[in-house]
C-alpha cells in the first residue's frame, strides 16, 4: 500500500514592520492611535507554548475604516519570553494585513514620527523561522 504525503504551503498575505520603543504596550498603542488616527483597542494576548513555558503577549488591533487594512500591534518581549525569538532586539511587531495597496513612504514617515517610537524596520515574513506564530488569530 503506497502512503501520500500531504504537504501545505502557508500564505504569509501580510507584513511585518518591527519596532523598538521603551514605553509599556498600551502607551505604544496610545501614541499610534494619537498620530496615525487608528484605533487600537487590546484584544486577547496571543498566547505562544514552548516546549518549556508558556507565554502571553499583549496585542492591540484596529481596522481601517475606508481600506479595511487590519493592524495588529504585538508585545515582543515579555518577562515570560519572547513572542518571536528570531527578533530579540525588538519591542513589538505591527502586523499589516492589506485589502489594497501596501503601505508608501509617508505612512513609514507617520510611524516613525510617533511619540515613544525609536526605530521601524520591515521584515521579510518568508525569512522569520517563527512566522507560524503570526498565522494562528487564536494564540
Amino acid at each position: 500500500m503506497a502512503f501520500h504525503t500531504l504537504e501545505i504551503e502557508e500564505e504569509y498575505d501580510f507584513e511585518i514592520i518591527v519596532v523598538s520603543s521603551h514605553e509599556k504596550d498600551y502607551r505604544l498603542a496610545w501614541s499610534l492611535n494619537k498620530t496615525l488616527g487608528w484605533r487600537l483597542v487590546r484584544i486577547a494576548d496571543a498566547v505562544v507554548e514552548g516546549k518549556r513555558s508558556t507565554t502571553h503577549h499583549a496585542r492591540f488591533r484596529c481596522t481601517h475604516p475606508v481600506d479595511q487594512t487590519v493592524f495588529t500591534l504585538i508585545d515582543n518581549n515579555t518577562p515570560e519570553g519572547m513572542f518571536m525569538p528570531d527578533l530579540p532586539q525588538f519591542d513589538y511587531l505591527l502586523k499589516i494585513e492589506m485589502s489594497g495597496d501596501e503601505p508608501d513612504d509617508e505612512f513609514y514617515q507617520q510611524l516613525r514620527s510617533a511619540d515613544f517610537v525609536l526605530a521601524i524596520q520591515r521584515q521579510d515574513v518568508n525569512k522569520l523561522k517563527h512566522k507560524n506564530h503570526l498565522l494562528d488569530e487564536s494564540r
